[in-house]
């Protein structure tokens, strides 16, 4: 530990876990090994790579040059959002049917966002995952994910749904907080209060210079009450639940990918929180280095992010209205006939529901429904109802790839042409877009029936950006090398490999195989012992 954590983190390490230690009660049960998940989420593998070259991470080059961790490349499926990943990696779903982080549910009949809690409780309780499955199950804890995934405690976005719940978990949740301050009640508000001004002072030239407030008074509070306050309680939370002995942790970190969508992911403000996240990684470490028995420590992100540039600035329009209400143009004959696949060229089928079309901007791509039928329309449909849509998407300068059903399969119309997924290689597609994603999403979409009846995504413009249909400026969940290529960061002693994954249920497998299934109860060491004399 030595070569990485410096004496003075390993002093207070040793104090922290004795103080803390002497104020909460010791799980009397554990496992064999414990395990915590450090999920950066957001972060491009080419921001770590250059951290680790450059020492803008401090403590997270030090972790990877001095060879104690291995450091390797994952791909985790498409799309690139954090609903898919963590249902994969939490439940081990291979087909989560999670389309975006926002869309129009079907079964729901409206618009659903994983950020309101009522939302997300109502996807989860439908992913119908056995009991037991979660790589949380038997007393792990989650912070900032999405879903609880059987975790104990009531800090992720479904259990904010009900206040009943939170209120039962209150008590739970503040254990030993108060012994695991590291700063005294007046610094740590006089440290808030300057967070706070720094951060309505940037929003202020911010929106000023851009002359647009969208999305500005939700970003500020997200700055001072879930950026600052929510994650020093998640991460101190996540210190005491070391010295107690949980068995898992699965900590988010969210304060990067907040930050990127809105100033760009190459800004000074959100390349300063991997400056700040790397100080809290570093005592993370040196924690569970001190108590025992130890933690294994993973680190892995779940998509990159590229700059967005909104159609809306560059056209003056947003997406619905160049769909639904531009100009008319006429369905180019050899997309329909790659879309038709040999079918004939059909006239309107049958009857059918009204037509109530919604656009789901969802960053760099959007989720277009042009019914609102639960069954979604594929290709023959879509030529015989709307090829006005379909011919205003696919000629579009800003649209790279119009990906949609075909039969039982998918496919994309790339450049005028119609590709599926085993003929990416051959598509015109930029440099810029991963033709592996390309084709696992097409590959996934037949699965997914609360995806769009097209999916676009924007063109590439620049090197490591894309168009985007959200106003925003940094987006993912495209099909760019950026945004599908993730990393993991695990210690060479693992009793596992985590080299060459593709995809994040075969995380959740190795994992599990480890941390959950390779579970058994320990006898208490000498300081459970005395805890559990004393009560």
């Amino acid at each position: 530990m030595s070569e990485v954590i410096n004496p003075q983190l390993q002093s207070w390490a040793r104090e922290y876990v004795k103080r803390v230690g002497a104020k909460v009660c010791p799980l009397s049960v554990s496992r064999r090994r414990k395990l915590l998940v450090v999920h950066l989420d957001g972060v491009p593998r080419s921001h770590l790579v250059e951290a680790v070259r450059t020492g803008r991470m401090p403590f997270f080059s030090k972790l990877i040059r001095s060879g104690a961790y291995a450091m390797d490349d994952a791909f985790w499926g498409s799309p690139a959002s954090t609903p898919f990943f963590q249902a994969g990696f939490l439940y081990g779903l291979r087909h989560p049917n999670l389309p975006a982080y926002s869309w129009f549910d079907r079964e729901l009949g409206r618009k659903v966002q994983m950020n309101t809690p009522t939302d997300t409780l109502a996807v989860e309780s439908r992913l119908g995952c056995r009991p037991g499955r979660s790589l949380l199950s038997g007393g792990g804890h989650t912070y900032f994910s999405l879903f609880q995934a059987e975790a104990d405690n009531r800090l992720c976005m479904s259990t904010l749904a009900s206040y009943k719940m939170m209120a039962r978990g209150f008590k739970y949740e503040m254990e030993g907080i108060l012994a695991a301050r590291t700063q005294t009640p007046l610094s740590y508000l006089r440290s808030l209060g300057h967070d706070a001004w720094n951060a309505f002072t940037e929003v202020y030239r911010w929106s000023r210079a851009l002359r647009d407030w969208r999305h500005e008074s939700g970003f500020l509070a997200s700055r001072v009450f879930l950026q600052r306050l929510g994650w020093s309680f998640a991460h101190t939370k996540a210190l005491v639940d070391m010295v107690r002995g949980v068995p898992s942790i699965y900590l988010v970190y969210g304060n990067y990918d907040e930050v990127a969508h809105r100033r760009g992911p190459n800004s000074d403000q959100a390349l300063s929180e991997l400056r700040r996240v790397d100080a809290y990684l570093a005592e993370l470490h040196a924690v569970s280095r001190v108590v025992e028995p130890g933690y294994d420590i993973i680190f892995l992100t779940d998509h990159g992010h590229v700059d967005s540039h909104p159609l809306e600035r560059r056209g003056g329009q947003r997406l619905e209205d160049v769909l639904l209400h531009g100009e008319p143009l006429p369905l180019s004959e050899d997309v329909a006939r790659g879309l038709l696949d040999g079918r004939p060229h059909p006239v309107d089928v049958g009857p059918h529901a009204p037509s109530e079309p919604v656009v789901i901007e969802s960053g760099n791509f959007s989720h277009v429904y042009l019914t609102r039928e639960l069954k979604p329309l594929e290709a023959a449909q879509l030529v015989a109802r709307h090829p006005e849509v379909l011919a205003r998407a696919t000629r579009h300068p800003d649209i790279a790839i119009v990906a949609m059903r075909r039969g039982d399969s998918a496919v994309a119309v790339i450049d005028g042409g119609v590709y599926g997924p085993d003929d990416i290689d051959s598509a015109p597609l930029s440099t810029e877009f991963s033709r592996r994603a390309v084709a696992d999403f097409l590959r996934e979409l037949p699965y997914m029936p609360t995806a769009g009846d097209l999916v676009l995504f924007g063109q590439a413009v620049s090197r490591g950006g894309t168009v985007g249909f959200a106003w925003e400026f940094g987006s993912h969940g495209g099909l760019t090398r950026t945004e599908t290529s993730s990393v993991i960061c695990w210690p060479r002693s693992l009793p596992v490999d985590l080299s060459a994954l593709s995809h994040c249920t075969q995380l959740h497998e190795r994992l599990s195989e480890v941390y959950r299934d390779g579970s058994r109860p320990l006898v208490y060491t000498e300081t459970e012992t005395r805890w559990a004399e004393a009560t």
